[in-house]
C-alpha cells in the first residue's frame, strides 16, 4: 500500500485513488504519517522514562497529571486527561503503585469511589526525569526550526479541534488555571 520515500514519509501509490474511489491519496498519507510518528515517539518516551523505573510514556502521563494538579484525582479524572481508557488506566495504576509511585485511596465522600495520588517517590522520580525529558524533546525536534515548530503545532491544533471532542482537547491542571 506504501512506499518511502527520501523525506522519511510513507506514500501510497500511485493508482491509490482510482483504486479507493472518494479517497485522496494525501489524507491517507497524513494518516499514515501521523500514526507512524506518533509510535515512533511514544516507543522514545517510554524508553526514555524507563531507564527512571517509570513502566510507560502513559504511566509518566499519569504521574504528570497527579504532579500538576497537586492533589488527589479520581480514576475517570486521569483517564480523561490521559486519554485512556478506565480499564487501561486500571492496569497502569496497579504498575505505579506496585513500584510505590502513587497511591489508591477510598474517596472520602463516596464508599465505592477511590482517589489516587502521587507518592512522595513518585514526585522525586517525575522532579529527576521531567528536566532531562525537556532536554531530550529539544533534541528530537531539532530538526525543524522555530518557525517550521510553530507552523507544525498550528497545523496539528487544527487537525485536533476537527477530530477530538472539546472536553479532551483541554489537559490543563489546576495549577494552569
Amino acid at each position: 500500500m506504501s512506499e518511502h520515500i527520501g523525506s522519511g514519509n510513507l506514500r501510497v501509490h500511485d493508482e491509490f485513488e482510482d483504486e479507493w474511489p472518494g479517497s485522496r491519496a494525501t489524507s491517507t498519507e497524513i494518516v499514515i504519517n501521523l500514526v507512524r510518528a506518533g509510535a515512533a515517539l511514544n516507543a522514545r518516551v517510554s524508553a526514555f522514562v524507563q531507564e527512571y523505573g517509570v513502566p510507560s510514556g502513559a504511566s509518566l502521563g499519569v504521574l504528570e497529571v497527579l504532579r500538576a494538579e497537586g492533589g488527589p484525582l479520581q480514576p475517570s479524572d486521569i483517564a480523561r486527561r490521559i486519554f485512556a481508557s478506565r480499564p487501561a488506566l486500571s492496569g497502569i495504576l496497579d504498575s505505579l503503585q506496585v513500584r510505590g509511585l502513587v497511591r489508591r485511596q477510598a474517596h472520602p465522600q463516596s464508599r465505592r469511589g477511590i482517589h489516587v495520588e502521587i507518592t512522595d517517590e513518585g514526585m522525586q522520580i517525575i522532579e529527576r526525569l521531567l528536566p532531562e525529558l525537556h532536554r531530550a524533546e529539544v533534541e528530537w525536534t531539532k530538526v525543524l526550526d522555530d518557525t517550521e515548530q510553530r507552523e507544525l503545532l498550528d497545523r496539528l491544533g487544527k487537525l485536533q479541534a476537527r477530530l477530538l471532542p472539546d472536553d479532551e482537547r483541554l489537559w490543563r491542571s489546576k495549577r494552569s488555571r
